[in-house]
């Protein structure tokens, strides 16, 4: 392995375990406090699907899966259609039961599915990606619950630039290095991890 190649891989690391290492932000980028303008509005849509580890990791093992297809659009284009209507029935104070227990489902079975590698047919992706989309989407309006409608308009924004640049960047990302350092198997296997400790940690706060 070259010297290039093993400080691309340690920077992926650094970065990975960097966000894993700060869920005191509370999947909020303002602090807790409501988006009051547009620009609040872009910044707190952008930022949390990043600072919500969850969420970034269901996001990027898109990524890995989008990169097995020749259609770098379709997956991206069902990810964030349904969670920005996530995100308007959360705001609109619509209630779904166990939605936290099925985002860190979801982010299990989009980790197994990535390590099925170019074996998979595109049709169950879409299906992960539309239900997944939408209760990571009910997540993101949770946390805005009661914002006023410019700021919720780039909210809305925010989400779905956030969620295009991730799935194409990090599709991206795996097909310029597949032979070097961010092999799709070894990262959806660590994914896979990580929805496996969000789920027993949402197991757990129902018993």
């Amino acid at each position: 392995m070259s010297t290039q190649t093993m400080t691309s891989f340690k920077t992926f690391l650094f970065l990975l375990f960097f966000f894993i290492s700060f869920p005191a932000f509370s999947h909020h980028p303002m602090g807790g406090e409501l988006p009051q303008n547009f620009l609040n509005g872009i910044l707190s849509g952008i930022g949390h699907p990043i600072i919500g580890f969850d969420h970034l990791a269901f996001i990027l093992t898109f990524g890995i899966i989008t990169s097995y297809f020749k259609n770098k659009v379709l997956l991206p284009l069902c990810f964030v259609t349904f969670s920005l209507i996530g995100t308007i029935v959360s705001v609109n104070f619509l209630v779904v039961p166990f939605s936290e227990l099925i985002i860190s489902l979801s982010i299990i079975v989009a980790g197994l599915t990535s390590l099925y590698q170019k074996k998979i047919n595109i049709y169950f992706p879409i299906i992960l990606a539309l239900g997944g989309g939408f209760f990571h989407g009910y997540a993101f309006g949770q946390s805005v619950v009661g914002i006023e409608a410019s700021p919720l308009i780039a909210y809305l924004i925010g989400i779905a630039l956030i969620g295009f640049v991730l799935i194409f960047g990090f599709s991206f990302l795996i097909i310029k290095y597949y032979h070097l350092t961010l092999k799709p198997r070894f990262v959806g296997a660590i994914f896979t991890g990580v929805g496996l400790t969000y789920f027993v940690e949402n197991v757990e706060a129902l018993i």
